[in-house]
């Protein structure tokens, strides 16, 4: 009886919090959020920062025409990417085989932060895409890095 009766306490406490932040709801007015691009990954996402350091956020619109490459780099914090059009292959710099993986319209993927990497669009459309970087505060978001040697580029 002692549980049901407990049950019964949590369920209505949180019925009345419910409640009280529905009648504290207000609506907006002349608010909007586009959405620029929604994608779907199957990549775990897991973000920490250091806890006493700021953390800037930069959401970048990238583009390349076909044929039209990054070089070696890496960067110092995560980045999510949402692929809006084309194709992109990403190569590893620790991947001995240089086996790109491919990125299409409605993809998503997650570069990791110091991650050696070489984007390429070998498509034959322009490839775009809406990428967010989670950076310590005041670091630049690229650094071009030597070609690590697994690849002939």
């Amino acid at each position: 009886m002692r549980i049901m009766s407990k049950r019964i306490l949590i369920g209505a406490a949180l019925v009345a919090v419910i409640s009280a932040a529905l009648v504290w709801a207000t609506p907006g007015s002349q608010f909007a959020i586009t959405g620029l691009q929604r994608s779907i990954t199957d990549a775990r996402i897991k973000i920490q920062t250091h806890p006493l350091a700021l953390t800037d956020i930069l959401v970048a619109q990238v583009t390349a025409q076909p044929g039209g490459y990054s070089g070696w780099h890496s960067h110092p914090g995560p980045v999510l990417v949402a692929v809006k059009t084309g194709v992109l292959a990403i190569y590893s710099g620790d991947d001995p085989t240089c086996t790109p993986k491919y990125f299409a319209a409605g993809g998503a993927f997650v570069e990791e932060a110091d991650h050696v990497h070489f984007a390429r669009n070998e498509g034959t459309v322009a490839f775009e895409a809406y990428a967010t970087f989670v950076l310590p505060a005041g670091v630049p978001a690229r650094t071009d890095v030597s070609n690590p040697g697994n690849c002939p580029f």
